[in-house]
């Protein structure tokens, strides 16, 4: 057991200190930006070495003020609060990515610039906020406050500008959207109220997808589309399916019918590329809107919170009430992270597609910055149905498989994404209003009255 658990250490540590360094080299030399270079080799040099010292000192400190390994899933045996942990929040992740920083102005690489060192950046940011501070707060009941202390920081600006009012308004308004479930009974049919949100996502999503793709792809993008919608209730059921819940749905699961879909499509479709990225720009926007019908439905739910971060659902029809029994405590409005990141990596997106970014950057952005939003999202949710494999959730995994398969995509060499196609308006308009109402269907109506599978949406 012993052997077993160094070989595993060493490994670990083989994998964050060798490959993955060599691995960010390499991919910034062979994607391409197109981004202007920025050359500053001597204080490029300069922040490389400091990054590095820090990084090697927090390191040290780990090791010997916390009596254990500077590994996440080796973790030491005390709460580290000394030395450079006194000063600088993560000196570990501080110091690797001014590293990347500097590395990248030293050698003028605009990848490394404007691309690689974000994204390592936004790596480490989610891997504190969605794993390693739940962690710490679970294992040692509190949570270190080095002096330059983010939150210490940016205190001055969010009471300028009320941002904490802000935020109190907008959880005070997420919690009556989340306990508005209601419905509407029609002979043998029941229409719920958080329906129009998935009608709303799968028609905003098919408008966008058009409008960038143009209406020469209709029949690709209707059936991926549609797979989409297949994969997504197939796969939540295989996870989540009971005789409560009957037709639930997966994000994960229409992700991989969008893609399975899309690679069978090949042979016919000379322009698969180009509708992927397409379904990548609009797969953000989907998601947001998506997630205010998972806030009513009480799906994708947090745990529970302190009382001045959370929201209290108290509908009885709310999953929050059914099913795990978390009637008006205060719970992490989970869905409300997920709605203002993919909003962001949307908005970004659509951005790049503008600036006539590669089409194979954009799709892998997409998976890269959504993977991110997913796995800070995961560690504050508290489904107990969601499975756990190595101390994660398994969707903090799918994160992760996500992040690194949008990493590789980018390798791919491809055309730069065209102008919007303005002339397919009204075909994005008429695929809209029909997916709008395909997936108000899948989405908010059902048959409460029938034992079919997904014949029920709920209880």
């Amino acid at each position: 057991m012993e052997l077993k658990k160094s070989l595993a250490k060493i490994l670990y540590g083989f994998l964050f200190v060798f490959l993955v360094p060599l691995f960010l080299i390499w991919w910034s030399l062979v994607v391409k930006v197109p981004f202007m270079p920025l050359k500053f080799p001597i204080f490029g040099l300069v922040l490389a070495i400091i990054g590095l010292m820090i990084l090697i000192l927090g390191m040290f400190t780990l090791i010997t003020k916390g009596k254990g390994l500077p590994m996440n899933a080796f973790p030491p045996k005390k709460l580290v609060t000394e030395g450079v942990y006194r000063i600088i929040p993560h000196p570990i992740y501080f110091g690797f990515v001014l590293t990347c920083l500097g590395l990248s102005l030293k050698f003028g690489s605009a990848t490394g610039f404007w691309l690689t060192t974000p994204l390592v950046l936004l790596a480490c940011i989610s891997l504190v906020v969605g794993y390693e501070r739940p962690f710490l707060i679970t294992r040692y009941n509190k949570l270190p406050k080095p002096i330059l202390n983010f939150s210490i920081i940016l205190k001055p600006i969010v009471s300028i500008f009320g941002l904490d009012k802000l935020w109190k308004k907008i959880l005070g308004l997420t919690q009556k959207i989340g306990n508005s479930w209601h419905e509407k009974r029609i002979g043998p049919l029941r229409i719920i109220s958080h329906g129009i949100y998935g009608g709303l996502a799968g028609g905003i999503g098919a408008f966008i997808i058009v409008l960038l793709c143009g209406n020469n792809h209709l029949f690709a993008i209707s059936f991926i589309f549609i797979s989409g919608i297949i994969g997504a209730a197939i796969w939540a059921q295989l996870l989540e399916g009971s005789s409560v819940l009957l037709r639930p749905f997966g994000y994960y699961g229409g992700l991989l019918g969008i893609v399975i879909s899309g690679l069978i499509l090949i042979p016919f479709e000379k322009s698969i590329l180009l509708v992927f990225a397409a379904f990548a720009c609009a797969g953000p926007f989907i998601q947001a809107i998506g997630r205010i019908r998972c806030l009513i439905q009480g799906c994708c739910h947090g745990r529970i919170s302190h009382e001045n971060q959370g929201i209290k659902i108290h509908n009885e029809h709310s999953r929050v009430c059914k099913l795990d029994k978390l009637n008006n405590q205060p719970i992490y409005p989970t869905q409300l992270y997920s709605f203002i990141g993919n909003m962001i990596v949307g908005f970004l997106l659509i951005w790049f597609w503008l600036i006539a970014f590669p089409l194979a950057i954009i799709g892998g952005l997409s998976l890269v910055l959504t993977g991110v939003v997913r796995f800070m999202e995961e560690g504050y949710r508290g489904e107990p149905q969601t499975r756990h494999v190595a101390g994660l959730p398994i969707y903090q995994w799918l994160a992760i498989i996500c992040f690194i398969a949008g990493m590789l995509i980018m390798l791919i060499s491809s055309i730069n994404a065209p102008s919007i196609q303005y002339s397919s308006l009204g075909f994005s308009i008429i695929l809209g209003l029909i997916f709008f109402f395909i997936c108000w269907f899948a989405y908010g109506i059902d048959f409460p009255n029938s034992n079919v599978k997904f014949s029920r949406l709920s209880g």
